[in-house]
């Protein structure tokens, strides 16, 4: 839930003369109940966010995009976790990402013992195919894992811009800064940063092995919601009445194939214009 609380100041931010004075005081309480819980380290980590926030609502007073507001909004956590992260790794003595690729290795190795030790009547081809699978896993992940971490940043900048903005346009609608999700784009160029990721990836070694995967990772998540939104404009498009709009998302979100077909979707809607938005919504998404 710390990752939502940008959510409600820039909720605040965009609605309350008085924002900042309520922030004050919502802070103060929740400092002295972080202290009483034993839980600062986890209090501080929440207040990254609210950088992000003010980030938001900047780019909502000059009324840019929500490409280019969620540009900005990804520099500023990105900085903001940068920093925590440092100054963790400092007073604590321990480097938080080797730290956490060991313990992603140790979860591995202790999937593989209790599938071993679980699956007694299992032929011991399956269970050799189940731990070389275990050592690819132990091989890619040090590849991707800069590209997850990455991932966690955008997908936090989305979920505060998706639902601030929703909640804006519900309860206050002339302050909302940008147009239903569903009418949300990414620039035309992302998609020559997706072809340059792969081919670093798949034609490189090292370190720019490893920013082809992430890049990869990262636009493909961009991607994904894109073709999200391509998805809930289908459904308004064709008046799907809300209950069955629900079973539908989550009919897709249930599919292992889900977060695939939406991606190529995202991806295909940069040629396709499945929403016709260049001809006839028009929304400001592309600059």
């Amino acid at each position: 839930m710390q990752l939502l609380l940008g959510i409600p100041v820039f909720f605040l931010l965009r609605t309350e003369e008085k924002a900042l004075f309520q922030l004050r005081n919502g802070l103060l309480i929740a400092g002295i109940g972080a202290m009483l819980l034993g839980e600062p380290a986890l209090l501080i980590f929440s207040f990254t966010l609210l950088p992000l926030a003010w980030s938001l609502h900047r780019s909502a007073q000059h009324e840019v995009t929500p490409a280019a507001a969620g540009r900005a909004g990804l520099a500023v956590l990105g900085s903001s976790w940068l920093i925590f992260w440092l100054l963790y790794g400092q007073l604590t003595g321990v480097n938080p990402y080797t730290s956490l690729l060991a313990q992603l290795n140790n979860l591995l190795t202790q999937i593989v013992e209790a599938y071993g030790s679980s699956m007694k009547n299992v032929s011991v081809e399956l269970l050799q195919e189940f731990e070389l699978a275990a050592a690819d896993m132990r091989v890619v992940l040090p590849k991707v894992l800069p590209g997850l971490l990455a991932g966690s940043a955008v997908l936090t900048v989305w979920l505060n811009m998706v639902v601030g903005n929703g909640l804006l346009r519900r309860f206050q609608p002339d302050k909302a800064p940008w147009p239903e999700y569903r009418c949300w784009q990414l620039p035309d160029t992302v998609v020559w940063l997706l072809i340059a990721a792969i081919i670093l990836a798949i034609t490189s070694a090292g370190w720019l092995e490893i920013t082809g995967y992430s890049l990869a990772v990262v636009i493909g998540l961009l991607y994904f919601f894109q073709g999200a939104a391509v998805f809930a404009h289908l459904l308004h498009r064709w008046n799907v009445p809300t209950f069955w709009r629900i079973v539908l998302y989550i009919f897709v979100a249930a599919q292992g194939y889900g977060f695939l077909l939406l991606a190529v979707t995202g991806a295909a809607d940069t040629w396709a214009d499945f929403r016709k938005l260049a001809q006839n919504e028009q929304p400001p998404t592309r600059s």
